[in-house]
């Protein structure tokens, strides 16, 4: 198998939390069937786009110096975050890793980030090494939504708007079961009756009975509902729009036409009413879709850049199906326990992914999205974090068990069951330590069906386990 490297970089070959190794321009991996070789540049042959060799070397270094200090340094913008306070970005991973001498011999890493960047004639994406259908699952699931196979596709999208525009659609559905919103507006009208604060000049001046008046009033007609239907117009034609035609119109009818400048869009402030609490995370989405907000780096104007936390959008989802099977999931920021560091004035806190009580005890679990390592088992770093965690919770009540959630493909499941059972000793008493595994299944058509079957396989080995 031949290609040029060029093409490998955009085309879904690469995917999170794994090794790319090219030795003597031969590209390797665990995932891929066959080694690839890279096609080159030959003697004569004018200088393209793809055969660039010093370009696409200098691309893939400022990627792996710029773009991963423009993520580190600038979370907030550079990589897709909610309001609700169950979200919390989990990695600090580099979006990739490159050490090498140039594009014939070089290794790339990838961690818990998905995402595409693009500069000038060279882009770069990392998919979910789990495919598309899962991170439509995961999202669309996790708020109460389950989408029809093969519903919108993303065919048109060079990069990951698909999955912003997904994202953006499955929390406007959220909010708007609450139905349209409502906001406080500024109005100034003449009325025969008083309301608000009166003009007094015009009143001693006025001949016709009526007082002009400074009020508010709730309307359907507010910055919000402008900026949402902005989204629909400006992606008018995605096929993950295709269903909300409905709530569309909806939008047109409450703004009756009107449209506020773009900065006033994007300048459009949150609900402060609970009740539309939902609708704030519909707002933040909305700004970068019509922004086309992105990391930035470089001046060109064609460079863009889209990236998402995967780990963060799993852990999400898990919580979400915990809780809907009624676990008794506590919530990681209620009740945190503090080390000491030696600095007096700074204590750590531990925040474990999963909190669960039950008549057994307490159960900790941290929700891990890297891969699996079946020769070695969990990651160093992680088990020394868990028994902390399983040390220190232990102080205050009985530990009824602790471990670890990974999601696995189906066919890299080593074992029978779709949980590894052992035991920890923590402070002379025996803590029963788990690996448990959701199964992903493949991509093929009835990809939400399967993945229900795994996630109620994946409920049940939870619940042989907390009950």
């Amino acid at each position: 198998m031949q290609d040029w490297l060029f093409n490998i970089l955009h085309n879904n070959t690469l995917v999170d939390n794994q090794r790319y190794e090219v030795l003597d321009a031969i590209f390797t991996n665990q995932r891929l069937f066959k080694p690839i070789r890279l096609n080159k540049k030959s003697r004569g042959q004018w200088t393209n786009k793809w055969n660039n060799e010093d370009s696409i070397w200098q691309f893939l270094n400022t990627v792996n110096s710029e773009v991963n200090s423009a993520i580190k340094g600038n979370k907030e913008t550079s990589i897709i975050l909610f309001n609700n306070k169950e979200y919390e970005h989990n990695t600090d991973d580099d979006f990739i890793n490159v050490q090498g001498i140039n594009i014939n011999q070089f290794t790339l890493t990838t961690g818990n980030l998905i995402g595409f960047v693009k500069q000038g004639d060279n882009s770069l994406k990392i998919s979910s090494r789990f495919g598309d259908s899962f991170l439509r699952q995961i999202i669309s699931d996790a708020d109460g939504f389950v989408e029809a196979d093969n519903l919108g596709g993303t065919s048109g999208y060079e990069g990951f708007e698909w999955l912003l525009v997904y994202l953006w659609k499955t929390k406007l559905k959220k909010a708007f079961r609450l139905g349209l919103p409502k906001q406080y507006i500024n109005k100034k009208s003449r009325l025969n009756k008083v309301k608000g604060q009166l003009d007094s000049l015009d009143y001693y001046m006025s001949r016709d009975g009526k007082y002009l008046c400074n009020y508010r009033e709730h309307s359907y007609n507010n910055r919000a509902a402008q900026l949402i239907l902005e989204v629909f117009n400006q992606k008018k034609g995605s096929p993950f729009l295709e269903d909300l035609n409905s709530v569309k119109n909806a939008f047109v009818s409450a703004t009756e036409g009107k449209r506020s400048t773009l900065r006033d869009l994007i300048n459009t402030p949150y609900f402060s009413n609970p009740f539309y609490s939902d609708y704030n995370d519909v707002i933040d989405l909305s700004k970068l879709l019509i922004k086309q907000q992105s990391t930035e780096f470089g001046n060109a104007e064609n460079n863009n850049a889209f990236f998402f936390d995967v780990s963060m959008l799993f852990e999400y989802f898990i919580r979400k199906l915990l809780i809907r099977k009624k676990f008794h999931v506590n919530s990681k920021f209620d009740k945190r326990l503090q080390i000491p560091t030696g600095n007096i004035d700074f204590k750590r806190k531990l925040e474990p992914d999963i909190i669960i009580d039950s008549d057994k005890g307490r159960f900790v679990f941290d929700v891990k999205y890297k891969s699996f390592d079946f020769r070695y088992g969990a990651n160093r770093e992680d088990l020394f974090q868990l028994h902390t965690y399983v040390g220190q919770f232990g102080n205050k009540q009985k530990i009824g068990g602790c471990g670890f959630i990974y999601p696995i493909l189906e066919d890299r499941l080593k074992t029978a069951d779709s949980v590894i059972t052992e035991y920890m000793s923590v402070m002379g008493k025996e803590i029963p330590f788990y690996v448990i595994f959701l199964v992903i299944p493949p991509s093929e058509k009835d990809y939400s069906i399967l993945f229900k079957r795994s996630s109620s396989s994946f409920i049940d080995q939870m619940s042989k386990i907390i009950f």
